[in-house]
């Protein structure tokens, strides 16, 4: 079983490893494990951008949960969402995403995937 790393240092900063039962482990800006990697891996290949505000990068964890999960609705009971960021005087903080704040990423995903068909 593969297993996803997430962490910070201050030589590197942020860094996500990928680790799999035999040792070997790999730097990744965006990775999956589990089932429906592939797939998510697919939409991550596409639509993931280095340079992405965290925002951006929450909404495109929503979208690529939404393409793998085996629940036909997203709602704040079948996610949790935690974010890294470091503060403004350099500290590094963890925080976890509230179920309001959730249900309201959910709903702007699905607004943006309806802005793009639209179009």
């Amino acid at each position: 079983m593969a297993v996803s790393h997430l962490g910070w240092d201050k030589h590197l900063g942020f860094q996500l490893y990928k680790s799999d039962p035999s040792g070997n482990y790999g730097g990744w800006m965006a990775t999956s494990i589990g089932a429906g990697h592939q797939t998510a891996t697919s939409i991550l290949k596409s639509d993931f951008k280095e340079e992405c505000s965290l925002r951006e990068a929450l909404l495109l964890a929503v979208k690529v949960l939404s393409k793998t999960m085996d629940s036909t609705v997203l709602d704040h009971e079948k996610l949790e969402f935690g974010t890294l960021t470091s503060t403004a005087d350099g500290k590094v903080e963890w925080r976890l995403l509230g179920a309001q704040e959730l249900d309201q990423l959910i709903k702007d995903a699905d607004l943006k995937a309806s802005d793009k068909d639209k179009k």
